[in-house]
């Protein structure tokens, strides 16, 4: 873990900021300690949680392969220019990250954009051109993958439906992709200029493999507006929808990188396919009282 990340964590016992308190570990003034993965990132689980299914190994391997071969290019690039035209403090927050291929995208791409030579490393906050990234998963499988995704990029295994181990108004970009939302939660930490960016799926995504998936609820859209009102306001709204050419491999992968895993067989054979990719990209800002 990056020592120049560890103030934007927060402790899960007393939300105090955390610092580098001896090598491999990282801790709070209050005295909690937390020692780092040999991987590089840091357990900040509260004490008592719900009990939640996180993302299996081959989920996580399933989603690499898939993403690796660009088949969600227009998500990323669509998070990308977000993440590039920010100009409030503080790092990219990514909820639900996975192994944070979307966050080390949008990181790359906006260095690019901006001129940022690859490897910079400004002090959080200080120069929105080169970002500092966090990636936040219950899966420690894939906060491993996380942790390596990019040289600005810390790794967190964390509850994204409790408190979140972040402290107030660090982030100057929430991304929510595919994701469970967390109102109460992402208003806290996102920085009062700051934005959200929500990916959900619309009606039609993935139709052609309806069979092996979980159906889109028809509904989504509005459940989406009342998950994150009172606390947001929506600024924009694209349907983007794409088709892919998908291998036997490609369909395998797809199906087992979601919830849709549980649900199919693992010895279950796919053919090629045609398939429509249908995503709604919306961008929130925190409500002004």
């Amino acid at each position: 873990m990056r020592d120049d990340l560890l103030p934007v964590l927060a402790c899960p016992v007393c939300s105090e900021p955390l610092a580098r308190t001896g090598p491999g570990q990282a801790g709070c003034a209050t005295g909690h300690r937390y020692d780092e993965a040999k991987q590089g990132h840091l357990t900040l689980l509260p004490v008592k949680r719900r009990a939640l299914t996180a993302d299996t190994p081959e989920m996580v391997d399933a989603r690499i392969r898939f993403l690796g071969r660009g088949h969600y290019a227009p998500v990323e690039q669509a998070i990308a220019r977000v993440v590039a035209s920010s100009a409030a403090p503080g790092v990219v927050l990514d909820v639900g990250s996975g192994p944070g291929t979307y966050l080390a995208h949008a990181l790359r791409a906006a260095d690019g954009r901006l001129g940022v030579a690859p490897g910079a490393a400004p002090a959080v906050g200080r120069d929105p051109a080169a970002r500092l990234g966090v990636a936040l998963d219950l899966s420690a499988v894939a906060v491993r993958r996380a942790a390596r995704v990019h040289d600005r990029v810390g790794a967190v295994v964390g509850d994204v439906t409790e408190r979140l181990p972040i402290v107030d108004g660090a982030a100057a970009v929430v991304l929510d992709v595919f994701a469970p939302r967390n109102q109460r939660e992402y208003a806290r930490v996102l920085h009062e200029d700051g934005v959200l960016v929500v990916v959900t799926p619309r009606p039609g995504h993935l139709a052609e493999l309806a069979e092996a998936t979980i159906s889109v609820d028809p509904e989504k859209e509005r459940r989406l507006h009342d998950s994150l009102t009172p606390s947001f306001v929506q600024r924009s709204s694209e349907d983007v929808s794409w088709a892919m050419e998908l291998s036997a491999d490609d369909v395998h992968d797809v199906v087992h990188m979601g919830p849709s895993h549980h649900h199919v067989a693992p010895d279950t054979t796919f053919a090629p396919a045609s398939v429509t990719a249908a995503v709604t990209v919306s961008t929130w800002t925190p409500a002004r009282e």
